[in-house]
């Protein structure tokens, strides 16, 4: 059995469990931490601030200027990706970071369809549960125009989603896309490569 020494274990003393003023007081320490000082950069890695966190932060007027957002490994969940995609303080991020935080196709169906976040150049996702089913709307659904660089690394994809992301149109701006450590064949993975949107890519890992 693996050795689990290392390993961060979520507990009832994260803030995603928070609730109250507990929760409040907790999101207003984060934000003071985790801001830059011109006020265009938050990170809250690994802070484990949850959905409802999550709320309480968008209504922080500190943030009223971020360009990029680090909310890796924070348990946001499908309702977490959905209030991304709707709240209108995280208009101007051209940076997400998402990783770490049990998002499935549902959830990657409000990012890539939001008309928030439509100045998003970088959009990393890796270590989620997209699946094929999530690879297959990026490819089919994405409405974010302005991608260059997305990281799906770690998401359960197989031959289907690789494929589908091999042919899409969707992405005109993407010039590199990290898919390592998924699921697929090496048949699979070969076939992808030779996908019209993999070829003019400046970067590829698959």
């Amino acid at each position: 059995m693996p050795s689990l020494s290392g390993i961060k274990i979520y507990d009832m003393d994260e803030p995603c469990n928070y609730t109250g003023q507990t929760l409040v007081d907790a999101m207003v320490r984060l934000v003071g931490e985790g801001l830059s000082a011109n006020g265009r950069e938050l990170n809250l890695k690994g802070c484990c601030v949850g959905v409802n966190g999550l709320k309480v932060i968008a209504g922080d007027e500190r943030i009223a200027n971020i360009k990029r957002l680090n909310l890796g490994g924070n348990k946001i969940g499908d309702p977490g990706a959905h209030f991304l995609a709707e709240t209108e303080v995280f208009s101007k991020l051209t940076w997400l970071e998402l990783g770490g935080n049990d998002i499935g196709p549902n959830g990657i169906r409000d990012i890539v369809k939001s008309k928030v976040l439509a100045k998003l150049k970088t959009l990393n996702l890796y270590r989620n549960y997209l699946k094929d089913e999530g690879a297959i709307i990026l490819a089919n659904e994405n409405e974010l125009k302005k991608i260059e660089e997305m990281d799906l690394a770690q998401n359960e994809i197989d031959d289907e989603g690789f494929l589908a992301l091999s042919k899409t149109e969707r992405f005109p701006e993407l010039v590199a896309i990290c898919l390592d450590n998924n699921f697929g064949t090496r048949e699979g993975k070969a076939n992808a490569r030779l996908g019209k949107a993999f070829k003019k890519l400046d970067s590829l890992n698959i």
